[in-house]
């Protein structure tokens, strides 16, 4: 009877224990740099063919009402910003930076120059100065000339993450603010080729000379699945 009784226990334990759950996807190790001709092939190729297609830029009414939603969610105003002088880096085909009223605007966007003649709805041309050259090359005209810098939905996009963040550091004057807003990815696609977490970008952030002054989380911009973007305001040290 015992027996009998032991092996009823062991078959009713079984039928009830919980299903182990599903192994999840295994994350790709960090990578905030990779060859810039592979980037060059793969990953600009798809930027370009995604500002081509009809989407949400091209719709003035829908753009202006995600452009203020955004930097509204950030605390900004449109005003307030005559004599400033603002970097763009990673702009797109549409400037969400010309809400600042009276900023003179410089633009960085590797893609500028193809965006200007290929994307029928571009506002490019509206900035004061535009680089069709990518966050990781250094350019000597706008050193320590900037009292803002902002990067939206960009730098999760390049090739060397801890190069493009060194040159910004360098464009901000020492009074000057930056806000850099992009993606983490567990794992990398065609148009975002680094695999950032936080504990990295701090890090990259800190050698690069700044002090962040504070950290928000924020919504994913879009790309394969896996945490939101994170909002970093930096001060230069």
């Amino acid at each position: 009877m015992a027996n009998l009784t032991q092996r009823i226990k062991r078959r009713l334990r079984r039928a009830f224990k919980p299903a182990k759950a599903a192994a999840k996807p295994a994350k790709a190790e960090l990578r905030p740099t990779i060859d810039r001709s592979a980037w060059a092939d793969a990953a600009q190729n798809g930027e370009l063919d995604f500002h081509k297609r009809h989407n949400f830029r091209a719709e003035e009414k829908v753009w202006r009402e995600c452009v203020v939603r955004d930097w509204k969610i950030l605390g900004l105003e449109p005003t307030g910003w005559e004599g400033k002088f603002i970097v763009d880096v990673g702009a797109g085909s549409r400037l969400r930076s010309l809400y600042f009223e009276g900023a003179q605007l410089a633009v960085l966007e590797p893609l500028a120059d193809r965006y200007m003649s290929e994307v029928e709805w571009h506002d490019l041309d509206k900035a004061d100065e535009v680089y069709s050259l990518p966050a990781e090359q250094f350019i000597p005209e706008l050193e320590a000339r900037a009292d803002f810098i902002v990067s939206i939905n960009a730098l999760d996009h390049g090739f060397n993450f801890e190069q493009g963040i060194q040159n910004i550091r360098k464009y901000l004057k020492p009074d000057g603010t930056a806000l850099l807003s992009f993606d983490m990815h567990d794992v990398p696609d065609s148009m975002h080729p680094l695999v950032l977490n936080d504990e990295i970008v701090r890090k990259i952030f800190e050698s690069a000379g700044f002090e962040i002054e504070r950290s928000e989380p924020g919504r994913r911009y879009h790309g394969a699945e896996g945490p939101g973007a994170i909002h970093y305001w930096l001060r230069p040290v």
